[in-house]
């Protein structure tokens, strides 16, 4: 069909493409770029690994966290499409006006088009862009969908959250699962994959990249692949017998057992997708990233998916450390010689660009220049040699009275941090552990003795949830238990000087209302741009594999 005519090269087009490589490696010393495998978990919680002592079985994650180097202090922002945005463009998310709110199906926030993304640079440097999975930074406009923005291909979903099996968006409806690309005159194609249906996800998706692995053989370009997968956001689904077959003993509640079938999903993918690559040879010239896009959702918080970010407070949609500090590892050849250890320096989601991007100038001496100026920071020093990080400040949010910035231990936290707030234990149950503000007054200790401290259920709240300015020393106190505003006026002033210097960068939050154009309901129950569609020449009688 056309897309398969679209993969393959005329042999004078082979031979083309290969005398141009050389002409440009020896003009620039170039040596062979590496792929860029990036894997992003959903929903990953910082207990949902065993490697941080989860009663979850991940050896597959685990072994390729040992054969490489796990960073213990990587920080991500509180929701799916708010990290995404500071992933793909290196830069804060406040700069994006992304950072009020979650990015909904039917709503009008996106990437803002004057965005460059990572995928735009990778292109600079001679690379092949593919993003298999979720995309969730907008698709009001085709502008705004991955093919557009610096990918060649695209299989997956524009939305936030997917049926595993039967590919519509879980809370508003609508088909989401689609393979966008260019044929060879560079005209956009679409296929709205409706024939996949019951076919569970993550193996498709694994499938396809897998494809695209095998097909590496015959490309004159490295491979960069941004893989995300719907594992582990709810709902919770997974194949028949997957709980019985990784679902450990002694596991207690109906939620954690049908994580661990999802979790088993991911960890099938990990080990098809890493088999693949060993198996021609690719992994040999290969970098694989694997993150967490958030924390966890633990029981009794948003969608009740059982994750557990034990022993950090709180969890997904929140600023505290349950919410942000995810299971990070990067593996391959590159870092095989520090096989085995962690480097706890600061690193933020928004440093992937750089530092990997520094990497592959070095090695084949190619570049590019920024188009927008950047956050993120090259810490190729911290990952690929085990030196210290070059971070030393992370901000996390400035929107609507609420600040956190992080500035080398201490993390400051103005007004409300999340919804929900506190501790869980291990398994993401509720535990009853209250801690105070120092110094507490007896007042509050009295409230708090007869249960007038709040609550949500028996999910118990920090009675410091109030307080108007928070500070932990996260070097010593990284389950944020005592807040130490009090005790050290001086650093929260220091912080809170270089919050007022960073408001210039902050850009105004953008409006997330629905709209009815938008609906799936609009375009025969698909979710498919909605804004300037005859902008782009689409034949959907040919292209589509069902009638639209």
């Amino acid at each position: 069909n056309e897309y398969k005519s679209y993969l393959r090269m005329t042999q004078g087009t082979r031979w083309m493409f290969a005398t141009l490589s050389l002409i440009v490696g020896l003009c620039a010393g170039d040596k062979a770029a590496p792929n860029i495998v990036f894997v992003i978990a959903d929903d990953l919680g910082w207990n949902d690994v065993s490697y941080h002592g989860s009663d979850l079985n991940t050896p597959v994650i685990d072994e390729l966290a040992r054969s490489g180097v796990r960073l213990e202090q990587h920080y991500t922002q509180p929701e799916c499409s708010t990290t995404r945005a500071s992933l793909l463009t290196s830069r804060y998310v406040v700069r994006t006006g992304l950072q009020n709110d979650v990015i909904l199906n039917g709503g009008g926030q996106a990437l803002p088009e004057t965005e460059v993304t990572w995928a735009n640079y990778m292109k600079e440097l001679g690379y092949e862009n593919y993003l298999v999975g979720k995309w969730h930074q907008g698709m009001n406009s085709w502008e705004e969908t991955p093919v557009f923005r610096g990918f060649d291909y695209f299989y997956g979903y524009y939305g936030g959250q997917i049926h595993y099996f039967a590919h519509y968006h879980t809370k508003f409806g609508g088909h989401d699962f689609r393979r966008d690309y260019r044929d060879e005159q560079g005209n956009f194609k679409q296929e709205i994959l409706k024939n996949e249906l019951g076919g569970y996800l993550p193996k498709l998706l694994t499938d396809d990249a897998i494809r695209i692995i095998k097909d590496q053989k015959n490309k004159d370009k490295p491979m960069f692949m941004y893989f995300s997968l719907p594992n582990v956001h709810s709902p919770n689904q997974s194949p028949k017998g997957y709980i019985s077959k990784y679902c450990p003993d002694g596991i207690e509640g109906y939620d954690r057992k049908q994580l661990a079938g999802n979790l088993g999903g991911l960890e099938e993918s990990m080990k098809n997708l890493t088999d693949a690559l060993k198996e021609t040879g690719e992994w040999d010239n290969t970098i694989l990233v694997f993150i967490s896009d958030n924390g966890g959702a633990p029981v009794g918080l948003m969608s009740y998916a059982g994750h557990s970010n034990y022993p950090l407070r709180a969890g997904k949609t929140t600023l505290f450390e349950g919410g942000v500090r995810t299971p990070a590892f990067i593996a391959g050849p590159y870092v095989r010689h520090l096989a085995g250890s962690e480097v706890n320096g600061m690193f933020h989601v928004s440093d992937w660009m750089p530092t990997l991007t520094s990497l592959i100038k070095k090695k084949t001496g190619r570049t590019f220049r920024l188009k927008n100026e950047i956050d993120g920071v090259d810490n190729s020093e911290m990952v690929f040699n085990g030196g210290t990080t070059k971070r030393k400040e992370m901000l996390l949010q400035i929107n609507k009275g609420n600040e956190v910035l992080r500035m080398d231990k201490y993390k400051l936290i103005v007004g409300n941090a999340g919804e929900y707030d506190g501790y869980l234990n291990h398994q993401g149950r509720p535990e009853i552990k209250i801690q105070y503000d120092e110094p507490m007054d007896f007042l509050g200790k009295v409230k708090c003795s007869i249960g007038l401290c709040g609550g949500f259920g028996d999910y118990i709240i920090d009675p410091t949830d109030g307080a108007k300015v928070r500070l932990f020393d996260l070097e010593v106190d990284p389950s944020e238990t005592y807040n130490i505003a009090g005790k050290h006026p001086d650093i929260v002033a220091r912080i809170r000087a270089r919050i007022d210097e960073l408001r210039v960068i902050v850009r105004k939050p953008q409006d997330n209302s629905q709209i009815p154009e938008a609906h799936h309901k609009k375009s025969g129950g698909i979710w498919k741009p909605w804004r300037n569609t005859q902008s782009i020449n689409i034949d959907y009688n040919i292209l589509t594999k069902t009638e639209l």
